[in-house]
């Protein structure tokens, strides 16, 4: 897949694409300095579009989160089309010349990111809408044509 096709047109509906989750069971793994939990989604229209929706959360501050939406079109091709993170670091912009404090933020791949051979999510936006992991992942799903899951993917088996 040639990314630098992609409009943000095409970004954006990628992202509201109405999408359903295959495997409402995933299971949290240990990897590295977090724990990550992996859902795969298809696009409720084309099936044949396949997504991945990833929490990831820090094994030592469960404050340090990221929660993310990528495009898979195949194990080599990944686009994330969004992530929203917590608020442990600043973020520059670097093609706007901007930084986004200390606050939890929230990622959009673009085509001024793509085209500029930058990473496609590179740009970042300051968002008041969650403060915690469980409010990053109800606003993804919102914003991301992600319909909620019947049980909560947090509270069973996040325990550290």
């Amino acid at each position: 897949m040639d990314f630098q096709t992609l409009s943000d047109f095409d970004l954006d509906a990628m992202r509201r694409v109405s999408k359903t989750i295959m495997n409402p069971a995933a299971r949290w793994v240990t990897k590295g300095g977090h724990r990550e939990k992996n859902f795969v989604l298809c696009d409720t229209a084309s099936p044949a579009a396949q997504y991945r929706l990833f929490l990831r959360v820090s094994a030592t501050r469960s404050n340090v989160f990221s929660v993310g939406l990528a495009r898979t079109y195949s194990s080599e091709e990944v686009l994330v089309l969004a992530r929203y993170n917590s608020g442990h670091h600043a973020h520059r912009n670097i093609l706007e010349r901007t930084k986004v404090p200390a606050v939890c933020h929230r990622h959009l791949a673009t085509q001024r990111y793509i085209r500029a051979g930058l990473d496609p999510d590179g740009y970042a936006e300051p968002i008041s809408d969650y403060n915690s992991v469980d409010g990053a992942f109800d606003c993804l799903c919102r914003d991301c044509g992600i319909p909620p899951l019947k049980h909560n993917p947090f509270q069973a088996d996040l325990e550290f």
